[in-house]
């Protein structure tokens, strides 16, 4: 099984290799939804924190979620091969603007009507 997950990484590592060294040409529709669910699989991941500062909110691959800066790179990665690859996108119409910040050792959303600093 871990052969498998070793195999397909070391796949898709070569796919965005192989695409980087290529003319900049679009990428692949496929390519760009697997970067996107990737994405999204990281983001829905828990997002551990020690501090407020170690919590940020996501600007992709949808409206602003919870995201630890330790996971914020690697959405990063994933977000620049997407655009550099001019995956074509519709931009979400996002409304929450509530504050992110650590809660508990994960990185959560301010409930409304609650105050963080107040511990409710």
């Amino acid at each position: 099984m871990l052969s498998r997950t070793a195999a397909a990484t070391l796949l898709g590592a070569l796919s965005l290799v192989g695409f980087f060294a290529g003319c900049g040409s679009k990428m692949e529709e496929k390519e760009c939804t697997k970067l996107k669910i990737e994405a999204f699989d990281l983001l829905n991941k828990a997002q551990h924190c020690n501090t407020d500062a170690d919590c940020n909110g996501s600007d992709w691959p949808d409206c602003q979620k919870p995201l630890s800066s330790t996971n914020g790179e690697e959405i990063k990665k994933k977000r620049d091969a997407y655009f550099t690859g001019k995956c074509e996108e519709q931009k979400p119409a996002c409304t929450d603007t509530t504050p992110i910040y650590c809660k508990q050792g994960l990185c959560v959303r301010k409930e409304k009507g609650s105050d963080p600093a107040g511990g409710g």
